[in-house]
C-alpha cells in the first residue's frame, strides 16, 4: 500500500512538473487584456496537445472597481444551433518550431449579425519584446470575395494588450 502511494505520488509530481515546465516554455499562453473606459477586451490563449496555439476572446463591461457587470460578447459560444461550441476562434498556428517575433492568422468574428453568423478576418499579434508582457493587436479584413452588406468586425483593432495571467477562463 505504501509503495503504491509512493508510486502514485511520484507520477503526480512528475506530471505537475512537466505541465509547469510546458507552461513556462510558452510565454504567450494565458490571459491578455485591454481596457478602454468601462469596456475590457480579453484574449485567452492556450496551446493544445498538438502544440497548436489557439484562442478565444470576449468583451465585457466593468464597474469602477474593475468587477465584471456584463458580457458584451464571447466567442466561446454555440456554433449556430448545433449544440457544439466553437473550439477556438483565433488560430496562431503550430508552435513546434518555437515562437516568432510576430504571429498572424485567421480570426473568426462570431459576434456579428449576418447570414453565416460569422466573418473571418486576419489578426497580427506582435509582442513588444521577446517574452514581454505587452503585445500589439491588429485585425484586418481578409482580401477576397465578401458577402453583400457584410458587417464590420466587432473585435477591437490596433490596441495594446497586457498579459495579466498565465491561466485562462473561457466563461
Amino acid at each position: 500500500m505504501k509503495k503504491a502511494f509512493l508510486t502514485l505520488f511520484t507520477i503526480t509530481i512528475a506530471l505537475f512538473t512537466t505541465t509547469n515546465v510546458f507552461a513556462q516554455a510558452n510565454p504567450y499562453a494565458g490571459t491578455w487584456e485591454h481596457q478602454n473606459g468601462n469596456q475590457k477586451f480579453i484574449l485567452s490563449i492556450w496551446v493544445d496537445s498538438n502544440n497548436i496555439m489557439l484562442g478565444h476572446y470576449k468583451m465585457i463591461t466593468v464597474d469602477r472597481n474593475g468587477q465584471q457587470t456584463e458580457t458584451v460578447y464571447n466567442s466561446k459560444k454555440e456554433v449556430g444551433n448545433s449544440g457544439i461550441d466553437w473550439p477556438y476562434t483565433v488560430y496562431f498556428g503550430d508552435m513546434s518550431n518555437g515562437y516568432s517575433q510576430s504571429f498572424g492568422g485567421p480570426i473568426i468574428d462570431n459576434t456579428v449579425n449576418n447570414q453565416r453568423g460569422f466573418i473571418e478576418e486576419q489578426f497580427i499579434f506582435t509582442p513588444n519584446s521577446p517574452l514581454g508582457s505587452t503585445a500589439q493587436w491588429e485585425v484586418k479584413k481578409m482580401q477576397g470575395v465578401r458577402e453583400p452588406n457584410e458587417p464590420d468586425f466587432n473585435i477591437p483593432n490596433n490596441i495594446l494588450l497586457t498579459k495579466v495571467s498565465n491561466s485562462i477562463d473561457l466563461n
